[in-house]
């Protein structure tokens, strides 16, 4: 068989119509003529005589109509292996499972069972002292707790800063009622200042009188200079109104300024025993039980006392809270 190259739009036509059986081979459409191997190349082209009668009534522009309802693909070429490359393309991408985000976890889950109260300072008006419940009133003279909307938050975009120079009084206060078995979380960061670690001051307190801070318990910053906590400076836990004098115990963990950390506390109180286990970030890091508590801790309430306190000189700098939680359950430091 003489091989034939395609030359034009007659031939192309010529062999989709033999390729789908649409011709008879009794009659043949095409006489392959050789030209001699002396002729010029372009005499060489192989030349197609139409010998069958009924091509002859074949127009051009019928050609062209019957090759796009064919809708013929390049035989060859630059032109076919786009189209083939297209179509893996294609066919890769319907099999590709949907992209789906990852859903972000909270900081600190406000939805946990047995919750007293959560306060992501979200919904209080930046620049103020959040008033609305849980919160008791501020007292009069104070100014230093405001809802700081600057970026500096554990979650959402506020939370509560604790300026330089702040009272026990003025530390935000609530009422949990007559609750024994306690358990208090809050995201706690320190300003850049380095004054915050030389001088000690009050994160959480605990205590059963509204407007005083005697007796009460307090989880602060010891510094390395004082009589208390000395060789071991960081976290402590203080407690007052006990037979025999105050009691402090220090945890040896210092917080890093700038950088927030999770505070856990369960405070439990039977008879004239009060037990505190505090943790870090979810990790325990001091736990001890006081006896002999003095009748003052007698009283019927308890209330939580939250931001930053001075007890001797005030530290310059400010702490921020934020995520806060009372519960009577285990709280977690999600995620």
């Amino acid at each position: 068989m003489a091989i034939l190259r395609k030359n034009g739009r007659a031939g192309a036509v010529a062999f989709a119509l033999l390729g789908i059986g649409c011709l008879s081979t009794d009659e043949p459409l095409f006489r392959a003529v050789t030209a001699p191997a002396s002729d010029s190349d372009s005499a060489a082209r192989a030349a197609l005589e139409v010998t069958s009668p009924n091509a002859a009534a074949l127009p051009l522009r019928a050609e062209e109509d019957l090759a796009g309802s064919l809708e013929l693909a390049p035989s060859s070429g630059e032109d076919g292996e786009q189209q083939e490359a297209a179509e893996e393309t294609s066919r890769s991408e319907a099999e590709l499972p949907p992209v789906v985000a990852p859903a972000a976890a909270p900081r600190g889950s406000c939805s946990e069972p047995g919750l007293l109260f959560c306060e992501t300072f979200e919904g209080a008006a930046s620049g103020a002292f959040p008033g609305a419940s849980p919160w008791l009133a501020e007292l009069p003279g104070c100014g230093t707790h405001v809802v700081d909307e600057s970026g500096v938050s554990a979650s959402g975009v506020k939370a509560l800063r604790a300026n330089s120079g702040g009272y026990p009084e003025c530390m935000l206060h609530a009422d949990l009622g007559d609750e024994r078995d306690l358990y208090v979380r809050s995201w706690v960061r320190l300003g850049a200042e380095p004054q915050l670690r030389e001088v000690y001051l009050s994160l959480l307190e605990l205590g059963p009188q509204e407007s005083q801070d005697e007796p009460e318990l307090r989880i602060g910053l010891r510094p390395s200079g004082g009589s208390l906590c000395k060789t071991a400076p960081g976290l402590d836990v203080s407690v007052s109104g006990i037979a025999g004098g105050p009691a402090t115990d220090c945890s040896g963990v210092v917080l890093e300024p700038e950088r927030w950390y999770c505070l856990q506390a369960h405070v439990t109180r039977e008879g004239s025993r009060l037990g505190v286990r505090l943790a870090v970030d979810g990790e325990d890091v001091l736990e001890q039980e006081y006896e002999r508590l003095g009748p003052g801790w007698n009283g019927p309430g308890s209330f939580l006392k939250l931001g930053q306190a001075a007890y001797g000189p005030s530290a310059r700098g400010a702490v921020w809270h934020d995520d806060v939680a009372v519960g009577r359950q285990p709280l977690s430091c999600a995620p």
